[in-house]
């Protein structure tokens, strides 16, 4: 017997068109959807791989995080208690040396009458030898003897010199070379005049205060300037201002030490241990950029100070001083000195030890050399020790409060 549905094809078509309105049509779909998303997962491993790796990455890089965090934290935590609990003892022998130099000051200033009688420069020059020592920073005395070099042209690199026949130099001012924004100690520098010169030097002061090389109206000047012999409190300030002054300092400065006549030296003592080329390549630059500044404007057809051949000669022979001889190293502790004669010629002394007899190292004739070379501690914006600088000048102003031509004598 046939069946009904295949022998009326119209009632069979009628009911499966029922039986699928009947069917959700969403239950396909979704079920494909969640197939193929599955199939994609399953079939594209590079995307699961990605998202693992960018995962791992973050962690990482907070873990960098947190280890940087806590070692900035641990090292500040150490230099805290290093300088709050003084481990290494500094404070300690810091105040031990201030006791040993206070009792040896205090033994100094006993008098002792025999009938000598001492000359000494003007009250108020620095005599405690330099700025609070500690362990790295050298004693400086209040007075040095230098020698009086002769017949250069017929001394050679290392020749000893005899400081018998020389002369007494008096302390103005020192202060410590630093570098880099750590304020790095590289040497402590000192500048001497010879106590013979001191009456030059007073005379010089007080004429540069009088008619500062300025065209400053608030200068000092007035009815009987030339006859001044000393400088009262306001002209003092006045003139010391002008020597700390970054755009004139430079023109009072030559205005003193240019002329003939005034003999002074820069003693250098490292901190650290350096050598003679690290210490003339900075003297170079400093140099080198004084000059500069002094060049003639555009267009002009004039020869600046600083640019004949001459002085290009001079330049080399400073550079042969300091990197020609057999010596190339200064050891922490032993000392360089720069001396400026008295018409301007530049001599490098050179002592290893206190026990041991000054070295000559060199000379430099050109008085232009030897100036820059003092205008780069005394001169301008920026000067290689501001601490020295500004000792520096509060010594000359001792120099000044006193008449031209005083000293102080007394009974030792």
């Amino acid at each position: 017997m046939a069946s009904p549905l295949r022998s009326n094809p119209w009632r069979a078509y009628q009911c499966l068109a029922r039986q699928r309105a009947r069917t959700p049509q969403n239950t396909r779909h979704l079920s494909s959807t969640t197939l193929r998303s599955a199939n994609n997962a399953a079939s594209n491993p590079l995307r699961s791989a990605e998202r693992a790796k960018r995962v791992q990455e973050v962690a990482k890089a907070k873990r960098s995080v947190v280890i940087s965090t806590v070692g900035i934290i641990a090292c500040a935590a150490t230099m805290y208690g290093l300088v709050t609990y003084d481990v290494f003892g500094v404070e300690a022998l810091k105040n031990k040396e201030e006791k040993t130099a206070s009792n040896k000051q205090a033994e100094a200033t006993t008098p002792t009458n025999n009938g000598a009688i001492k000359m000494d420069g003007p009250t108020g020059f620095p005599s405690d030898g330099g700025p609070p020592r500690n362990s790295s920073v050298p004693y400086f005395p209040s007075t040095i003897r230098l020698p009086s070099i002769k017949d250069a042209d017929k001394k050679q690199a290392g020749d000893e010199l005899s400081t018998s026949d020389g002369d007494d130099y008096q302390l103005l001012g020192l202060g410590i070379r630093s570098v880099s924004f750590l304020s790095i100690q590289v040497y402590v520098v000192g500048l001497y005049v010879a106590k013979s010169d001191i009456t030059e030097l007073q005379q010089r002061l007080v004429h540069t205060a009088v008619h500062p090389p300025s065209n400053d109206p608030a200068a000092i000047s007035g009815a009987g300037a030339d006859a001044a012999t000393s400088l009262v409190p306001p002209e003092r300030q006045q003139l010391k201002e002008m020597l700390l002054d970054p755009e004139n300092g430079d023109a009072a400065w030559s205005a003193i030490i240019k002329d003939d006549g005034i003999r002074t030296a820069f003693r250098i003592v490292p901190t650290r241990n350096t050598d003679f080329m690290h210490l003339r390549d900075g003297w170079v630059r400093g140099i080198t950029a004084r000059a500069q500044q002094k060049k003639p404007a555009p267009g002009s057809d004039q020869l600046g100070e600083f640019q004949d051949q001459e002085f290009g000669t001079s330049m080399n022979d400073f550079k042969a001083v300091f990197g020609g001889g057999q010596r190339k190293n200064v050891p922490k502790g032993q000392t360089l000195v720069l001396m400026r004669g008295a018409q301007g010629a530049l001599d490098a002394l050179f002592q290893p030890e206190a026990t041991k007899p000054v070295q000559w190292m060199g000379r430099v004739e050109d008085e232009r050399i030897s100036r820059l070379v003092w205008l780069n501690y005394l001169a301008g914006k920026n000067v290689s020790s501001e601490g020295a600088r500004r000792n520096i000048v509060d010594g000359l102003m001792t120099v000044v409060e006193r008449p031209v031509g005083t000293v102080t004598q007394r009974i030792v």
